[in-house]
């Protein structure tokens, strides 16, 4: 055997080629009618005006409803026009723009235009601007902004409020702490530095 064939079998004993050269032949792929595309090797291609149903939109701006039983998180760079319902706790760090319902606590890490019922309010260094009925307590850090009005069991705030408030329990206005509206409280602890610019109707205590 010559040196030629010699290293004709042996590439063909290690890599499947063939002794003259060429890669020994795979498995004929029998394309009809029913084989899908990749099966048989093809290249897949679509239409976006033929096909828009594979085109898949990654952001949520359809004013759709969305329920949920647990927990939700929406993150930074999400945006969601709608109504956000769910039975568990609320933490938004993207864009919202509707209705947010929860039997939860709602924290909010950034700027939302929504009316917010729920048992629990958080707002960290952000604006909100819509209605609020929360049946606990709110808390407002000093970066943070809430424009309507606002219906609670008990308030602590220490950012700005141009809204009327009616506080069933008890509201904590530190030096920080700008109200823009009417108060209407059981009790009311306000910190040297805090200002109200409207009026304030104090509950009979029971």
């Amino acid at each position: 055997m010559s040196k030629k064939d010699n290293f004709g079998q042996a590439m063909y004993d290690i890599f499947g080629v063939g002794k003259d050269g060429s890669k020994e032949q795979e498995d004929e792929v029998v394309v009809n009618d029913e084989t899908p595309a990749e099966e048989a090797g093809q290249e897949v291609s679509f239409s976006v005006e033929e096909n828009r149903e594979k085109v898949v939109d990654m952001r949520v701006e359809k004013a759709v409803p969305i329920t949920s039983y647990d927990s939700t998180y929406l993150a930074a760079g999400t945006i969601m026009k709608g109504t956000l319902s769910t039975k568990g706790d609320i933490e938004i760090a993207g864009e919202f723009e509707g209705e947010i319902i929860s039997k939860g606590k709602v924290t909010l890490h950034s700027n939302v235009n929504s009316t917010v019922t729920a048992s629990g309010l958080v707002l960290l260094g952000c604006n909100l601007v819509g209605n609020v009925e929360i049946t606990g307590d709110i808390l407002m850090d000093a970066q943070s902004y809430i424009e309507g009005d606002i219906s609670a069991e008990n308030m602590n705030c220490s950012g700005k409020v141009k809204g009327d408030l009616d506080i069933q329990d008890n509201l904590t206005l530190d030096e920080f702490a700008q109200i823009d509206g009417n108060i209407k409280v059981d009790t009311l602890s306000v910190d040297r530095g805090a200002k109200i610019t409207g009026s304030i109707e104090m509950r009979s205590l029971k």
